[in-house]
C-alpha cells in the first residue's frame, strides 16, 4: 500500500491536481520526476504527460510543450487534452496560423468520427482561435456549440473556461446583456483555481461592455496578478496587455518587459513593445506594433495599435474590418486621446444617450461627480453641450 501512495502512478495525480489548485511550478516537477521514471508504468506516464503539457504552456514554457508532446508519442492521440493544449500553446506563443490548422483538422476529424465530447473541444479551441484573429462573430458561434456540448458530457471540465472565453467574445462584440448571462453561467460551473485568472479576465471585459473601463483595466490587472502568483506567466502576459487595451497601459508595460523575457514566443515580445508604445504615445512604436501583430495573426489586435496611433496623429481612422467590435482602442477618437480614462467613460455614455443619473449608477459615482467629469470634458474639447460631444467621440463605423 505505501509503494502505491509512494508510488508513479499517485505522483502522476498528484501533479495534477496541483496543477488545478494553481501551483503550476510544483505541479511541473512532479510531472517531470514521473517522466524521468524510466519504470513508471503507462498508467502513470498519460497523466503526467497531460499535467506537463497544460503546466508548461500556461508558464509560457513552450519548448518543453514540444518535448512533453514528442514524449507522448502515439499516445498523444489517446489523450485528447494533448491536442488540444498544444493548439492553445501555439496561439499564446503567436502561432495563430499554426494553431488555426489544428483546430480545423482537429474539429473535422471529430465530426467525421461522431465524436460528441471530441467536437465539443475542437470547437472551444476554434473559438479561442478565432477569438484571438480577431473574427469574433465565428468565435462565438464557436463557443456557443462548445458549451451546448460540454453541458452533456465534460471529461475535462472545461465548461467553466468555454463560458468564460464566450462571455468575453460577446463582451468584446458589445453584447452587455448577453455576456453578463454568460459570465453568471460560468460563475456557476464547476472549475479549479487553475482557471481563476480567465475567469477575472471575462468580467473585466464585460465590465468595460457596460461603459466603466476604469474598473476593468483593475480587474484585469488582479488577473495578471494571480496569474502571477499561480506561475502561469504566458496567461499573465495576455492579462497585463489587456490592462494596456483597456486604457492603463502606463501599470502594464514595465512587467509585460520583463514577461517578454520569460515568455517564449513572439506574442510576449510584441504586447510588451505596443504596452511602451501606448503609455508613451508613441505613433512609430504603434505602427511596429501593428505590423507585427499582423504577421503574427492578430489581427483585431494590429487594428487597436492602427486606430490607437491615428488618433494620438489627430486623424480620423478609417473604418476597421471588425465593425461590431467595441473595445476601448477601436473606439479611441482624437478627441478621446486627451482625456483621462474616466472622462473617456463618461463621454462615451454620453455619446450611447445615457443621462447624468444613469451614468452615476453604471459608473458606480453621483450624478454631481458625472456632472464635473462632464464639465472637464467640456473644456478640453472646446464645446458646450451634450450634442456637441458625440461627433467627437463616434468612430467613423460607431
Amino acid at each position: 500500500m505505501l509503494s502505491e501512495v509512494d508510488g508513479p502512478v499517485a505522483a502522476a495525480y498528484r501533479a495534477g491536481l496541483m496543477l488545478l489548485d494553481g501551483r503550476t511550478a510544483s505541479a511541473l516537477a512532479e510531472a517531470d520526476r514521473v517522466l524521468r521514471d524510466r519504470t513508471a508504468p503507462r498508467a502513470a506516464v498519460i497523466p503526467a504527460l497531460a499535467t506537463a503539457v497544460v503546466g508548461a504552456s500556461l508558464s509560457g514554457r513552450f519548448d518543453r510543450v514540444w518535448v512533453a508532446i514528442g514524449q507522448a508519442g502515439p499516445a498523444q492521440w489517446e489523450l485528447a487534452l494533448i491536442g488540444y493544449v498544444q493548439c492553445f500553446s501555439l496561439v499564446l506563443a503567436g502561432q495563430v496560423g499554426d494553431a488555426r490548422v489544428i483546430a480545423e483538422n482537429g474539429h473535422r476529424a471529430a465530426v467525421a468520427d461522431g465524436n460528441a465530447a471530441a467536437t465539443a473541444g475542437w470547437s472551444m479551441l476554434r473559438g479561442v482561435v478565432e477569438n484571438a484573429r480577431g473574427d469574433l462573430a465565428a468565435a462565438v458561434a464557436s463557443l456557443d456549440v462548445a458549451v451546448g456540448l460540454l453541458g452533456t458530457h465534460d471529461p475535462y471540465r472545461m465548461l467553466a473556461p468555454c463560458l468564460s472565453w464566450l462571455a468575453s467574445a460577446r463582451a468584446v462584440c458589445g453584447e452587455r446583456t448577453e455576456a453578463q448571462h454568460t459570465l453568471r453561467l460560468a460563475a456557476e460551473a464547476p472549475v479549479g483555481r487553475l482557471f481563476i485568472p480567465l475567469s477575472g479576465l471575462s468580467q473585466a471585459w464585460v465590465t468595460a461592455a457596460g461603459g466603466d473601463t476604469t474598473l476593468a483595466a483593475r480587474q484585469a490587472d488582479a488577473a495578471a496578478d494571480v496569474a502571477m502568483a499561480h506561475g502561469q506567466f504566458a496567461v499573465e502576459a495576455v492579462a497585463r496587455y489587456d490592462v494596456a487595451r483597456l486604457g492603463d497601459p502606463q501599470s502594464a508595460h514595465r512587467r509585460l518587459a520583463t514577461l517578454a523575457g520569460v515568455v517564449q514566443g513572439r506574442l510576449a515580445p510584441t504586447m510588451a513593445a505596443a504596452a511602451a508604445a501606448l503609455a508613451r504615445a508613441d505613433v512609430h512604436g504603434l505602427d511596429r506594433a501593428a505590423a507585427a501583430f499582423t504577421s503574427l495573426g492578430f489581427d483585431l489586435l494590429a487594428a487597436e495599435a492602427t486606430t490607437a496611433a491615428a488618433a494620438i496623429r489627430n486623424q480620423r481612422a478609417v473604418p476597421t474590418a471588425f465593425p461590431h467590435a467595441a473595445t476601448p482602442l477601436l473606439r479611441l477618437t482624437p478627441a478621446l486621446a486627451g482625456l483621462t480614462r474616466r472622462e473617456r467613460d463618461v463621454a462615451l455614455l454620453v455619446a450611447d444617450g445615457m443621462t447624468s443619473s444613469a451614468i452615476g449608477r453604471r459608473l458606480r459615482l453621483s450624478a454631481r461627480t458625472v456632472d464635473n467629469c462632464l464639465g472637464r470634458v467640456y473644456q478640453k474639447l472646446g464645446v458646450a453641450s451634450r450634442r456637441d460631444v458625440v461627433p467627437l467621440v463616434r468612430r467613423p463605423n460607431g
